[in-house]
């Protein structure tokens, strides 16, 4: 077979097929084996230029809920605000990167002092923070005039429109939160058409956490909060049901519901015990049996291509949600072509900005194993729409990624930023519901308790 290099593939030629058939087997994604052509690294046959960092500017921003508001109630927990850190690389030539940092802001100045005087296209050599590495792959792609998705695409023709989900089901409670507005099973219903109409195809949601004063279990979530949300918005709606958002799953719990999405044609279960290790693999695949037409995801907590690799290798979650704002683009872009080899799709957890939003919306479209990547409706935040001169905007349940070099996406003035959402490193975040003051921790607990149950060793 011809092998694909990058240079034929951004010279327009014809890539090599994928991996993964059009059908699926049992409602699971199906591989059709591992790749067909060679290998590619990273940079191979993208000719480096002379470029020099000189400075790393972290620049956070806070967003404080107004007085008496909450950003989120959820159960056991109120947040009150959400921090954002904006990175920008400069170099000797003028060309800035840009990168998501840390989502609660930077506390103080960081030391980045290492990488001046460093190329970017030694990001693979330098390992900086993920962020950082974000920035370096945006320079790489305006010195060379390629948008970063087919910088990444080394072997393959990238596809620039991304399939988003629509990720919310986070604020809302089984309690009347005396705010005139919907709650309970109708709150999420009234959530999920809002985003249908909108053009999503795909709805994610979280299970609400205040399940001992609510009197919920698993079983009766199934009932009669799965099924209702799937008769509201019909059969062919796909839904995926996520871990407790403070308060991990126990496999009992797991085993309890997984019949009845099963029943209920739901698109995916999120790991609902976490990325706990090899120790919950042989619960986690009884999961599975139990659910043979829902996918397992899992993978938001990877931070690297060995900590996934178990996971990947053993085929526990479908699709693998390692995130390149916590990874970086790099080190994720190893754990995607581990993940092909082994027929595993890639769909990036992604819950902060749009900076981020972008970011993993490249990666995705550069995979030949790009499944899905997710658009976060958080409520009561501007951080999906502000960061960008030109804000991005999903149509049809699809984000499309331009030419432009680089992310392809331009800054607001970060001044006027500044200005309207100030640094507060005092600012109160995530406190426990005073509505509940024992919630917290209760669930803190348990969360302890399930993850003491699969620390360290492998079954």
């Amino acid at each position: 077979m011809k092998r694909v290099t990058r240079r034929s593939l951004l010279a327009g030629a014809a890539a090599g097929s994928g991996i993964f058939s059009a059908g699926c087997e049992r409602g699971r994604v199906r591989a059709a084996g591992a790749a067909t052509g060679s290998f590619a690294h990273l940079l191979e046959g993208v000719g480096r230029e002379n470029l020099k960092i000189t400075e790393v500017r972290a620049t956070p921003l806070t967003y404080k809920a107004p007085a008496g508001l909450f950003i989120e109630e959820a159960g056991p927990i109120i947040t009150l605000s959400r921090g954002v850190t904006v990175l920008q690389v400069f170099t000797d030539r003028g060309i800035v990167g840009i990168g998501p940092g840390p989502a609660f802001g930077i506390a103080g100045a960081p030391d980045f002092s290492r990488l001046v005087g460093k190329n970017p296209f030694d990001v693979e050599l330098m390992s900086p923070q993920a962020g950082v590495d974000i920035a370096c792959w945006d320079l790489i792609g305006k010195a060379k005039g390629l948008p970063l998705y087919k910088l990444l695409a080394t072997d393959r023709q990238p596809n620039p429109k991304v399939h988003v989900y629509g990720s919310a089901g986070v604020n809302w409670t089984f309690y009347d939160k005396r705010d005139g507005k919907a709650f309970g099973v109708e709150a999420l219903i009234e959530e999920a058409l809002k985003l249908k109409e909108l053009g999503f195809d795909t709805y994610k949601w979280r299970p609400g956490t205040d399940w001992e004063e609510a009197g919920m279990t698993a079983e009766k979530l199934g009932n009669t909060v799965c099924r209702k949300v799937r008769e509201a918005v019909g059969p062919n709606f796909k839904l995926a049901l996520e871990k407790k958002a403070y308060d991990e799953w126990t496999i009992e719990q797991a085993l309890e519901v997984a019949p009845i999405i099963n029943e209920l044609n739901y698109h995916w279960f999120e790991q609902p015990m976490g990325d706990q290790g090899p120790a919950e693999f042989d619960d986690y695949l009884k999961l599975k049996a139990a659910m043979p037409k829902v996918m397992l995801f899992g993978g938001e907590q990877f931070r690297d291509r060995t900590r996934a690799r178990p996971f990947i290798e053993r085929k526990i979650y479908d699709v693998v949600q390692s995130d390149t704002i916590a990874v970086g683009m790099t080190e994720n872009w190893y754990v995607a072509r581990m993940a092909e080899y082994n027929g595993v799709r890639m769909t990036p957890h992604n819950w902060q900005t749009e900076l981020g939003t972008i970011a993993n919306a490249h990666f995705a479209a550069g995979l030949p194993n790009g499944y899905m990547c997710e658009y976060f409706m958080y409520p009561n935040t501007p951080w999906r729409d502000v960061l960008f001169r030109e804000p991005l905007v999903p149509k049809n349940g699809y984000l499309t990624l331009s030419d432009k070099p680089g992310l392809g996406v331009e800054l607001a003035g970060l001044e006027e930023l500044k200005r309207r959402f100030p640094f507060d490193p005092a600012a109160p975040v995530t406190i426990p519901n005073p509505r509940f003051p024992k919630a917290m921790d209760r669930a803190l607990a348990r969360q302890e308790q399930n993850r003491a149950k699969y620390a360290g060793g492998s079954r």
